[in-house]
């Protein structure tokens, strides 16, 4: 009886191809002009001068009041807008950042940011109705692609 030997042979198959959300092939072969894996964040940022704080509407615009960690809900019964300002210096304009903000006893909440042009001031606020019933510790992450620029804790007291 015969026997019969098969070999197959893979010729210049590449190594491994990633997909991104758009389906497009980021095989570095075919990247093309952009150059970029899809994991991989655009350009470099900076950020200084970091403050945080509650902050009350006045005049048509939020003022902040303060670097203040510890909140009480008798300052702030029925809404407590939080404010992050910085400074930054960035590669390149539209720099996304992701700020995703942590309630006591809540589900996350994740919003992505670009910042405007290379270099300026930003200010980001978000406001919590019913402070009373948030009591407890709360926190902001601040991210750049994968990275944490910082973790911005804070309390919401029941009074003083």
């Amino acid at each position: 009886m015969p026997v019969v030997f098969v070999m197959i042979m893979l010729l210049a198959a590449p190594a491994f191809v990633c997909w991104g959300a758009e389906g497009e092939s980021t095989d570095p072969s075919q990247s093309g002009s952009h150059g970029a894996f899809s994991w991989e964040m655009p350009g470099r940022v900076s950020i200084f001068d970091l403050q945080f704080g509650p902050a009350i509407y006045k005049n048509g615009e939020f003022v902040f009041q303060g670097d203040k960690r510890s909140i009480s809900i008798d300052e702030f019964p029925d809404r407590l807008t939080l404010v992050v300002r910085f400074s930054y210096q960035s590669s390149q304009s539209e720099v996304p950042l992701k700020f995703m903000i942590r309630l006591p006893d809540t589900r996350q909440y994740e919003e992505t940011v670009r910042l405007p042009s290379r270099s300026g001031h930003y200010a980001y606020h978000f406001t919590i109705h019913n402070p009373r019933d948030f009591l407890g510790t709360g926190y902001i992450y601040l991210y750049y692609g994968f990275s944490i620029v910082d973790v911005l804790d804070f309390n919401i007291a029941a009074g003083r």
